[in-house]
């Protein structure tokens, strides 16, 4: 008796399994990084450049309130700068070292590293 019970339940068993992986592996977007990397005119890495992304020019029509993203980090010895923001963007690229400087802009999306590079001069 008690195998034919364990006959039927194990068909769920195995379902309910297969559900909780699938259910478990399906991709969290829980961010959206940012890699930018600073070149030069010849397009040499450059370490030590200032890199800020920034959002100011966004006004809620409702309450008027004007949105207010800013991060800063500097680049390695790889010439990147690495970000980490919670929800997608549009952000302007400013990276400066010395009297040299480059703009861009960077779309960030939910769940996935976006890479760009930037040329200063």
């Amino acid at each position: 008796m008690q195998t034919t019970i364990r006959t039927k339940l194990l068909p769920f068993v195995l379902l309910a399994g297969i559900a909780s992986g699938i259910i478990s592996c399906k991709k969290k977007e829980t961010g959206c990084d940012a890699v930018v990397t600073v070149t030069d005119t010849v397009g040499k890495v450059v370490s030590g450049a200032l890199v800020i992304l920034s959002q100011d020019s966004v006004v809620n029509p409702n309450t008027g309130v004007k949105a207010s993203v800013h991060q800063e980090a500097t680049t390695d010895g790889y010439g990147q700068a690495y970000f980490t923001f919670d929800k997608e963007a549009v952000l302007n690229i400013e990276a400066s070292k010395g009297v040299l400087a480059g703009r861009d802009y960077i779309r960030l999306e939910p769940g996935a590293s976006v890479e760009k590079t930037v040329k200063i001069k």
